[in-house]
């Protein structure tokens, strides 16, 4: 992958972390049964997941830039 490619992939990444985040939902405010703050807590981590596997694929490109 040549520096422009690299530079690239580091906006594709940006544009990704953006959409992740805002798709991240925030822990319940009200009262929910024990399944669906499951769901909430287990759909945050996914994505807190795949956010920081895109922030350490971003890391390591722009480590690979300098």
């Amino acid at each position: 992958m040549n520096e422009d490619e690299k530079r690239a992939r580091i906006r594709d990444l940006d544009a990704n972390i953006s959409r992740l985040r805002a798709e991240l939902p925030g822990p319940s405010a009200d009262a929910t049964d024990f399944v669906d703050g499951g769901q909430n807590l287990a759909a945050r981590e996914e994505l807190a997941g795949q956010i920081e596997a895109l922030e350490n694929e971003r890391r390591r490109l722009r480590d690979e830039l300098e």
